[in-house]
Parts: structure tokens; sequence; C-alpha cells
């Protein structure tokens, strides 16, 4: 199947549409965001995509449309997600690992790492917020659009080889979770349904991101949702040689999985320089800063 720059942008846009839903709506001008211009884009986007069908968009359009004001809306997103003890939390690791700042935060901060991200200073979540971790998907989409244009398809097929994997493990199955919380408090608190509705179509969103993207990676890649070490094959580093830092360019040992990593993505034709960085270079890239892909039309 071709990579479409296009349609990854698309895709592109209603992530970053979606994440912007996820984040404290401290400003009036959110809530004009969210009320008044959000349902247009969403239509648009879904007509393109069809994440999800009319009948689930019109409810969650409607559900946007009644907002009644900025003070509602905030409440309704700090009974949620903010005021202690707070029945639902956006940590997607928090429903995979049972507490926060576990496996799977650090999996996903990694994972920013290695594609180069640092984190904003303002932003002071952890780094598998919801929010956060719906940028980094925007923002992996439509780089791999850009990759794809400027001709550089094996560094696009990495990315979304890497942007696949932890879709399937990580996000997919922590929303429903994060789903059915939401759910609950809003019928035991009374609250606006609006971000069980959300909360929905960002996991359809990346179910179906998930699917489009199985469907261009190698075959062993897709089957699995990993790049897997072909037998036979071997790295220098896997053979306990030194890799060199395309950071720094500082010799360093690669441990066994990083080695594995880097043996599976050149057997498969794929650029591995973005996981050869040092364990120096790979600390001095925490956080998340350069964040606006370059060819996004609507981000909320």
């Amino acid at each position: 199947m071709e990579l479409s720059p296009q349609q990854l942008a698309t895709r592109a846009e209603l992530q970053l549409c979606l994440a912007r839903c996820f984040l404290p709506p401290r400003e009036a001008a959110d809530l004009h965001a969210l009320r008044d211009d959000l349902p247009a884009d969403l239509r648009e986007l879904n007509a393109e995509l069809g994440v999800v069908g009319n009948a689930e968009l019109d409810d969650l359009c409607d559900a946007l449309a009644a907002l009644p004001d900025h003070t509602r809306l905030l409440t309704t997103y700090s009974r949620l997600f903010l005021a202690p003890p707070a029945p639902a939390l956006l940590s997607l690791g928090f429903y995979l690992d049972g507490g926060l700042l576990g496996g799977t935060c650090q999996a996903i901060e990694q994972l920013y790492q290695r594609h180069g991200l640092q984190r904003d200073p303002d932003f002071r979540d952890t780094a598998d917020h919801l929010a956060l971790y719906l940028q980094f998907v925007g923002w992996s989409l439509a780089r791999a659009a850009d990759q794809l244009e400027e001709g550089r398809q094996q560094d696009a097929r990495t990315l979304l080889a890497d942007l696949h994997q932890s879709i399937v493990r990580h996000a997919l199955p922590a929303l429903q979770r994060l789903h059915a919380q939401i759910v609950k408090a809003e019928n035991e608190l009374a609250l606006e349904r609006l971000y069980a509705r959300l909360c929905s179509l960002a996991h359809h969103a990346l179910a179906a991101d998930a699917r489009a993207i199985q469907a261009l990676l190698p075959p062993v890649a897709a089957a699995t949702g990993l790049l897997e070490t072909p037998r036979g094959a071997a790295s220098p580093a896997a053979n306990g040689e030194q890799c060199r830092c395309a950071g720094c360019g500082m010799p360093y040992v690669a441990g066994r999985e990083l080695a594995g990593m880097i043996a599976a993505l050149s057997a498969q034709g794929l650029a591995t320089d973005h996981l050869r960085i040092c364990p120096d270079c790979r600390n001095g890239a925490m956080g998340l800063t350069p964040m606006d892909p370059p060819r996004v039309r609507k981000a909320v």
C-alpha cells in the first residue's frame, strides 16, 4: 500500500485537535475553541478519514455546542481530572501500571527522546498525559508526511513503526479504561456528557491510525507491532562492540535490547540514527519542545 503524505497530514490535524481538548481549559478562549470552532473541524476531518459514524460524531458536536459557559467547562474538567481525589486521571500509565510514573510513562518518555523531542518547561504534568501523547502522535504523523514528500521513505517507516508499537501497546488499552472511568464519573457527579465522548473519539482515531500504519509497514512489523530481529541478523552492538553516538559522535556500548532494535531496523533497510544515541545525550533530551508540525492547519 502506498504511503500518502496528505492522508498522514489529515490524521495529524485530527490528533492535534484532540490533544488540545484534554488540556485544562483555563481561558475563555478555550471555550470558544471547543464550542464554536471544533465541531466544524471535526466534521471536515471525519468526512475525510471516516473515523466514527455520523451519529456518534453528531452526539459529540451537540455536546460541544451545548456548553453554556467557561465556568461550567472548567468545573467539569476540574472535577473529572484535577480535584483530589480525581475520579479519572489523564496519565495513560496509571491504567496499565496501577500507579503514576511507572514503566509505561518511562517507555513513552523514551519514545519522545528517541525522536529528539523535549518537554516544554511550562508543561508540568507527566510525559504520558493524554494531551501530550496525542500531540506527539500528531507531530509524528505530520513529520512522517514531510519525510515522504522529501523522498525519505525509510525514515518515515521507522517513525511510523515506533508510533504503531506505542499506540497498540500503550494508548489503546489505557484509553479503554480511562473511558470507563470518565463515563462512571460523569454519571455519578451529574457532569456534562462531554469528555467521555471526546475520549471515545480519541480511541477511535488512534485505532484508525494504527490500522492505517499497520498496512504500510513490512510484514514482520505489521504482524507484531515491532521490527524484530530476523534470525542470523546481527549488528556491531549486538556482538558487544561499540556504537558511535549520532548526537555527540562519541563511542558507547549499546545494551542488548537497543542493539536488537538497531539490528532489526537495519535488516529491514530502515534508518537507525535515532536509536544510536548515547546515555548522556538521551539524558539531555528530556521533555518535549519541538512539537509543532510544519504542515498542520487545524490545531484548535
